[in-house]
């Protein structure tokens, strides 16, 4: 799409990922283009159908997510902003549409409640800052703690995405409603990766930064608040068996080979994800 001149005449900062087309090509609500029909003939299992509630409460806490992001220094960030309210509209309709699924799901009826004590884990106990906590430890921080929510976010992308890659394979009638949630996704990841990638290129202090946020993290974010229930349901059933092992060392395997992230700290993330 860019020709060699616009390459070189845009600022390093903005090269690569097109923000305002992202903007302009938001996707909305998904309902109309949804073959629910076919869950009535290709009914869910219980199983798939709790990982279902399980991403639409994850996307649904997106707005939370984008509160606490813009109580720090990446709100003065305004290609991240900007970035940000697109991909929170696009959240917002992807869990809309996963409400439109459980409400197809007969299954749904009979889920276990998703509330319950959280789990307790010593290395989380810095994801139970309050806003306004985060926001003092984050003037401290000043404009490195970007670098480090592109690249938690880009960790957590990959970690939701290989769960929506499971949920795809629960049946064909879920790979035609989710596997157009994938490619809406791998926007997300892009504009991720790029920010990710180039401010801990430049940066040795981001680069220390990450690494502490990503060895003390809840995964998915927003995890250290569910009930420890469903945080053991859902690293069981996207990463228990021998294919979610091997998608949590290609999450490890991405992490590692991110500037100045060393493979320790990779380890550490995959270690999370198992059950």
């Amino acid at each position: 799409m860019n020709t060699n001149d616009e390459a070189t005449s845009a600022p390093p900062e903005t090269a690569g990922f097109d923000v305002r087309e992202f903007a302009r090509t938001a996707h909305g609500s998904h309902r109309g283009t949804l073959d629910l029909g076919s869950l009535a003939e290709e009914p869910l299992d219980a199983e798939s159908v709790r990982l279902v509630r399980a991403l639409r409460d994850m996307e649904r806490a997106t707005l939370h997510r984008v509160r606490d992001l813009l109580v720090t220094a990446t709100h003065k960030d305004a290609r991240v902003t900007a970035f940000l309210t697109t991909w929170m509209f696009e959240r917002f309709w992807i869990a809309d549409a996963l409400d439109a699924v459980l409400d197809a799901s007969p299954a749904a009826r009979d889920l276990p409640s998703s509330a319950g004590p959280a789990r307790w884990v010593l290395a989380e106990r810095r994801e139970r800052r309050g806003p306004i906590r985060r926001s003092l430890i984050a003037s401290i921080t000043g404009t490195q703690i970007v670098a480090e929510h592109m690249t938690t976010g880009l960790v957590d992308e990959w970690i939701t995405q290989a769960a929506y890659r499971r949920l795809a394979g629960a049946s064909s009638a879920m790979a035609s409603i989710i596997n157009p949630v994938v490619e809406i996704k791998h926007r997300h990841i892009r504009f991720l990766a790029e920010e990710a990638e180039r401010r801990l290129r430049r940066s040795a202090r981001a680069q220390r930064i990450t690494r502490r946020a990503l060895r003390h993290a809840a995964w998915p974010l927003g995890s250290v608040d569910r009930s420890k229930h469903e945080r053991t349901f859902f690293e069981r059933h996207v990463f228990g068996d021998q294919s979610g092992r091997a998608e949590a060392g290609r999450i490890r395997a991405m992490v590692a080979a991110l500037p100045g992230i060393c493979p320790g700290v990779a380890s550490t993330v995959e270690s999370r994800l198992l059950p």
